[in-house]
């Protein structure tokens, strides 16, 4: 099921900047607007975002708007069944497309790859998209009331049955040129066989030629492999050894011990802290070295007046000093020793965490090096070359039983030439002959498999199958809408006739021709057919969409008939139905205005 929800979009033909629709609020919305205001622009805005074109064909100059003159942007959220989808365009000098998927940017290099992205998750083409999404009075109508071979094209195209058109094309084009190869074989076989009539041999007996030796390819391939092996062979002792070594390495690392040391010592300890509280301890260590070595020398002058105040010095209070300061110089440095012996606690710790960390990286890192498919010896040379030259001389003897074997059959050869002449052009006739005929019995099958697979295909044949089919469902499905629309008044019956699609129109079990019904009785028709295509069409595309524009379908349908329409379409799943008219408004539907004012439109509702 695609179900297109949220459509943005800016500078689209008449329309300025952020116009939001969401596309799947309602089963049935009303889009109203004057003529020309802008609201059959919406669907074509929807195909440029889906398909990069649209179903007028307008010009990507002709869809910015003119007074804005600066590009356009569209945007597009629907889903896929359980997957939403995102799609950005913008367009100014050039066009750049983003496409998401699940809120992943699945976008190509390029626009034109990101559109077949896009169309290979969607399912179907754009033709097909806009035929089930848009649909007018004109086309329906067009179809209807056109000639039976136009409307039996018509119906061809629609249906995705061209390829059966083009299937009868292929197999029409092979049939001639097999029918031309059936002439030039029977052309070959009428000379070969007056030929063979007016030269009649006898049997004539040739030397038969010896067989030719065999070398055994496996044994060449294995000469070759030996010399290649010989040639490298320092490079491969080389990588060999290298590998060994690193076994070796490997082997040296106690892999267990170190998942062990490193269980016991899981991180390493951060020492910041402790450097800080040492440093801290250092630096009062400093100080209370500087205060005793004051005090002492204050002690040890011979003058007992104080150099600085030139007062009288207090010898008892100089030597409590020096005791206080001491004291508190051995406190630090006690301390200072705590804490190295922490820091170097710590620090060992940090090391064995590192040696068990980098032993195990060492360990992983050999592991990972190491070629397990490497052999541990190396090659040895002289085994090699002994090898090579037992297989060469078995080749050596091989070219001379050849060489013997080819002079041998000349010699047959040059014996029997004479002779074989005339057999060989009488055998090789007989064989052509053969073959010929075998290949005009092959061909002329498949000349008639041809021809039962050109009628299959043609108008008569599979497609009027085919068509007659569809048709029915087609038949079927717009006569259960006509009957909702018209009471039962009205019925329509499709009839195939080889190449021709004729439709028949009933009015209370009356035929009448299509073109005696008034406009309100031909919309009906009309709109009843229309919602049979789109139904038809999406169960053959297997592509289910939930968005249908029926563009001013309404127009010449009296009130009854569009309450009833309303009815219809509020009854079908999975649709969102969008009535475009520029006049009549149902009062319980919701509704979307269309406004243009100063050239420039906008969505009110």
């Amino acid at each position: 099921m695609i179900t297109l929800e949220k459509l943005t979009w800016s500078n689209c033909f008449s329309y300025g900047s952020d116009n939001v629709i969401e596309l799947n609020d309602n089963t049935l919305t009303q889009l109203i607007g004057t003529n020309g205001a802008g609201k059959s622009s919406i669907p074509l805005i929807l195909e440029e975002v889906l398909f990069n074109k649209n179903s007028k064909g307008i010009k990507k100059a002709d869809i910015s708007n003119r007074i804005v003159a600066n590009g356009y942007d569209i945007s597009l959220d629907f889903s896929v069944n359980e997957d939403s989808y995102h799609i950005d365009v913008t367009r100014r000098a050039n066009i750049k497309v983003k496409l998401l998927k699940n809120g992943e940017d699945i976008s190509s290099h390029t626009a034109t790859n990101t559109y077949k992205t896009l169309e290979e998750i969607i399912g179907i083409d754009f033709k097909t998209f806009s035929q089930i999404v848009y649909q007018n009075t004109n086309a329906s109508l067009q179809f209807l009331t056109a000639t039976d071979t136009n409307r039996k094209k018509f119906l061809i195209d629609l249906l995705q049955l061209d390829k059966y058109v083009a299937y009868f094309e292929v197999f029409r084009e092979l049939s001639r040129q097999v029918g031309v190869d059936v002439s030039r074989i029977q052309g070959k076989i009428d000379t070969i066989e007056k030929w063979l009539n007016d030269n009649k041999l006898e049997n004539i007996s040739l030397l038969s030629k010896i067989d030719l030796p065999i070398y055994s390819e496996e044994d060449g391939k294995t000469l070759r492999s030996l010399q290649i092996e010989f040639e490298n062979i320092s490079e491969i002792t080389k990588k060999i050894n290298t590998n060994n070594h690193w076994k070796e390495q490997l082997a040296d690392i106690d892999l267990p011990a170190m998942r062990k040391q490193l269980e016991e010592y899981p991180e390493k300890k951060d020492t910041s802290k402790i450097l800080t509280s040492l440093g801290t301890w250092k630096g009062e260590a400093i100080h209370e070295q500087k205060m005793l070595s004051k005090y002492e020398e204050l002690a040890q002058m011979d003058t007992k007046v104080c150099p600085t105040c030139e007062g009288d010095i207090d010898e008892h209070f100089v030597n409590s000093s020096i005791k206080e300061h001491q004291s508190r110089l051995d406190f630090c440095n006690q301390e200072s020793d705590k804490i190295r012996k922490q820091l170097k606690e710590i620090e060992n710790q940090n090391a064995y965490h590192h040696q068990a960390r980098t032993q195990i990286e060492d360990w992983e890192e050999l592991y990972r090096s190491i070629d397990q498919t490497l052999p541990s010896e190396v090659p040895n040379a002289d085994d090699l070359k002994s090898k090579i030259a037992t297989l060469q001389a078995e080749y050596k003897n091989y070219k001379r039983e050849l060489e013997e074997a080819i002079e041998n059959n000349n010699e047959v050869e040059r014996h029997n030439t004479r002779l074989n002449i005339i057999e060989e052009q009488q055998t090789d006739f007989e064989n052509e002959l053969a073959e010929l005929i075998e290949s005009l019995d092959t061909v002329e099958d498949k000349l008639a498999s041809i021809e039962i697979l050109k009628k299959a295909f043609s108008t008569n044949g599979l497609l009027a199958y085919k068509i007659e089919n569809l048709v029915k469902d087609l038949e079927e499905l717009t006569n259960d809408y006509l009957a909702e629309l018209s009471d039962g008044r009205f019925s329509l019956e499709f009839v195939v006739l080889n190449d021709k699609l004729n439709v028949n129109i009933e009015d209370n079990g009356k035929n009448v021709d299509i073109l005696s019904l008034s406009a309100g009785e031909l919309a009906r028709v009309n709109t009843a057919t229309l919602l049979a295509i789109r139904k038809l069409m999406s169960s053959i595309s297997k592509s289910q969409i939930n968005i249908l524009f029926l563009d001013e379908v309404t127009n010449v349908l009296d009130e009854v008939g569009k309450e009833r329409l309303v009815e219809i379409l509020l009854k079908e799943d999975n649709l969102n139905t969008y009535i475009v008219s520029h006049g009549w408004t149902h009062p319980l539907l919701e509704k979307i205005e269309v406004i243009k004012e100063n050239e420039m439109s906008r969505l009110d509702g």
